[in-house]
């Protein structure tokens, strides 16, 4: 028989996760991944909020709606001759009278390799099922919930907002090119095409799945050293040590997260 058993109810477990969402923070990474056929270096960062808690026994709290927002900023480069190809401009030969046979150069444009950044800032809800685990780190108790699998992430329609956000700043940066005016919506087409929305799905999916793969939110933290206040004075407070403290989903005659905590004088 446990020393001590607390419970909390569906409405107690909702206040835990919101404080516990504010606790993780922004999470960040970095990396670099394919665009359709370039390679892009990325960075991204997330936060959580939102989301209902269901306790479903033995043991799992399942959390409806949670969103997280998130920013990726990526910039990939690519020689623009492999979508628009190299030109000459002609050769023009004149016959000037007492001078001669005159020629003008012949001048060829190698199109140069240009980088475009993106950045591109959204949210996503997902639905997921997570389990309460407790560890002892360091001298504290830590009660967590744990995602138990990792939920599809509808990102379509952030990729193809990423695909408008491609084509808008590579207009920006190929305007500034020479020569490029007359085939700047060929070279926007061709990039936009090369890269395409399974393209971004194939960056956005790997970028922001780790975020959320391996997700936990501490919703209960207590030393294991821990004070006991006396009832009425002039006892002495005492200090106890928690020797084990357990977490499981149970249902009586409402669905409860339960902790049974031992503890030894």
């Amino acid at each position: 028989m446990p020393d001590v058993i607390a419970a909390v109810d569906e409405g107690g477990a909702n206040d835990l996760l919101q404080d516990a969402e504010a606790t993780l923070g922004t999470l960040s990474d970095s990396g670099s991944g394919s665009l359709g056929p370039f390679t892009a270096n990325w960075s991204a960062s997330a936060t959580f909020s939102g989301g209902t808690a269901d306790l479903i026994a033995p043991n799992t709290v399942r959390l409806t709606d949670v969103r997280m927002d998130y920013t990726v900023s990526f910039t990939f480069s690519f020689d623009l001759s492999s979508i628009i190809p190299d030109f000459c401009l002609p050769q023009v030969c004149l016959d000037i009278p007492f001078i001669g046979r005159v020629c003008t150069p012949k001048i060829c444009i190698n199109w140069p390799t240009v980088t475009i950044p993106v950045s591109h800032s959204s949210f996503v809800k997902f639905t997921a099922d997570f389990n309460p685990t407790v560890t002892l780190s360091g001298g504290v108790w830590k009660v967590d919930v744990v995602i138990a699998g990792v939920p599809s992430l509808q990102l379509g329609p952030a990729a193809a907002a990423i695909i408008l956000a491609i084509g808008a700043a590579a207009a920006l940066v190929l305007f500034a090119i020479p020569f490029i005016g007359p085939v700047l919506a060929i070279a926007v087409a061709a990039i936009t095409a090369a890269i395409g929305v399974a393209g971004v799905l194939g960056l956005l999916g790997p970028i922001l799945s780790p975020f959320v793969a391996g997700l936990r939110f501490t919703v209960y933290e207590q030393p294991q050293l821990f004070e006991i206040l006396p009832a009425a004075p002039p006892d002495a407070a005492v200090n106890v040590t928690l020797t084990a403290i357990t977490a499981a989903v149970v249902s009586t005659d409402e669905d409860e997260l339960v902790l049974n905590v031992d503890f030894s004088p």
